[in-house]
């Protein structure tokens, strides 16, 4: 996208980690944007009650944007779609957790729920450790048709990156304020190669293939078309309109 400058800032892919048979994913560096870096907030404190008791922000929200809606491991929407929409994101990325917190609803909404649009999400992990961890927990909600609802908790809970917040507490504490999420079967996959591994491995060779260098990076593309890089000139709902409306007729 056109804010690929502003958004680089010193990124550098690296060897996922993630503790199973993965290749190494390219080194990438990319330059800072200076002062372009989004303010990441000290998390919002939010009272404990049954239905959310880790107190987690958007949680009501996020079960609102998603409900009613299907999910099929990394695919949100209508596998049959005529359009695919698809988004590479790292967890801790600032920029992705503005995309996610601020267009995607309207996305959704408007072309989503609508069954014009599919949504594929792609984890990668650009920016450190914590990354290579929501990486994995977030593939393993995948394993429960979850994966949506569990990533939109996290942008929106999302905390300065590599400050050390994603601890397991935190990974668990997003799953509990996740209807029908099972919480112990999340942690087990997450820890396991053959659980997290082939959504991170198809991921991988997906970014490598669209030559991804910074998040978030945009694909879109219709039913038998090879898909595209889509560039915006901010992460605006409004910005995401002309590409997708062409495709999908508004």
């Amino acid at each position: 996208m056109s804010t690929d400058a502003q958004r680089r800032r010193r990124l550098i892919w690296i060897g996922l980690g993630l503790a199973v048979a993965i290749a190494a994913i390219a080194v990438v560096l990319a330059v800072s944007g200076g002062d372009s870096k989004p303010k990441t907030t000290t998390k919002p404190v939010v009272p404990a009650s049954p239905s959310n008791p880790a107190g987690v922000a958007g949680a009501s929200d996020v079960a609102g944007e998603f409900k009613g809606i299907p999910q099929h491991g990394n695919v949100l929407g209508d596998p049959n779609a005529p359009t695919t929409f698809m988004v590479f994101a790292d967890m801790q990325c600032p920029f992705c957790a503005e995309f996610e917190n601020g267009a995607l609803p309207s996305l959704v909404e408007r072309y989503v729920r609508a069954g014009k649009m599919k949504v594929v999400f792609q984890p990668v992990a650009i920016l450190g450790d914590d990354s290579v961890t929501g990486a994995r927990w977030v593939s393993a909600a995948a394993n429960q048709n979850k994966l949506f609802d569990y990533a939109g908790l996290f942008y929106r809970n999302q905390s300065e990156e590599n400050s050390g917040y994603v601890t397991e507490s935190f990974l668990r504490g997003l799953a509990k304020a996740v209807p029908g999420l099972e919480v112990k079967k999340l942690a087990k996959d997450a820890a396991s190669d053959s659980a997290a591994g082939p959504l991170l491995q198809r991921a991988e060779q997906a970014a490598r293939t669209a030559r991804v260098e910074s998040t978030p990076t945009f694909m879109i593309g219709g039913k038998d078309d090879t898909l595209r890089r889509l560039d915006v000139t901010s992460l605006k709902p409004d910005a995401f309109l002309p590409g997708l409306d062409d495709l999908t007729g508004g």
